[in-house]
């Protein structure tokens, strides 16, 4: 595994896998939720603009390309860093300061010199978790609206009463299945980033977390 050989079980690694992990997976992950939130529009466009494969080829650089830009641009400055990525605990390295917890133990010294690039690499996950977050309970809100409309316009030419509402139904446990798998994805770093901003010392999840 790639954090320091004898910090954790199966690890083999250094200092140079360590950052090459803990960067991947900081930076792949704000990728994925990037994508989330883009095809979560899209979807959105295709419904309420009746967007067509054309206009998607359009706009595919824009789609494609701006959620790996704008995360690699909030980054800069963390990456001005780079070798403050440190082992934190657990089985992964994270961008933390070291040794483990020395901002959260009264008394203990960091290693680092510059602890505010930590408080602003937080504040940065935190704005990219919400962001997409956000775009993607919009998306899902606007599409069973939509939806809803589209049912309600043609309620009166339906024989069943049942089926009045049954596209728009669906539409919304799809939107709650995706938007919750979303929330299930970064539940865990939400946790992570709150308790790293409060400083919670001894809190229980970072048994989980860390």
């Amino acid at each position: 595994w790639f954090v320091p050989k004898g910090t954790a079980f199966w690890s083999a690694g250094n200092e140079h896998t360590c950052d090459i992990q803990g960067w991947s997976y900081v930076l792949f992950y704000c990728y994925a939720l990037g994508y989330n939130a883009a095809l979560s529009i899209v979807f959105l466009l295709i419904v309420r603009y009746s967007w067509s494969e054309e206009d998607f080829r359009k706009w595919s650089y824009v789609i494609l390309g701006s959620p790996p830009l704008l995360v690699t641009l909030l980054h800069i400055p963390s990456f001005r860093y780079y070798k403050y990525m440190n082992y934190g605990g657990g089985s992964a390295c994270y961008f933390t300061p070291s040794p483990p917890r020395c901002d959260r133990i009264p008394g203990v010294e960091c290693n680092e010199d510059n602890l505010g690039i930590y408080t602003y690499f937080q504040l940065t996950q935190s704005c990219i978790l919400l962001l997409s977050t956000s775009i993607i309970l919009y998306a899902c809100v606007r599409l069973f609206l939509i939806t809803r409309q589209s049912d309600e316009s043609v309620r009166a030419y339906r024989s069943s009463a049942q089926g009045n509402y049954a596209t728009s139904n669906r539409v919304a446990v799809s939107g709650l299945l995706y938007s919750g798998g979303n929330l299930l994805v970064v539940l865990p770093v939400i946790i992570w980033l709150i308790g790293g901003l409060a400083k919670v010392n001894g809190a229980f999840f970072w048994t989980f977390v860390d």
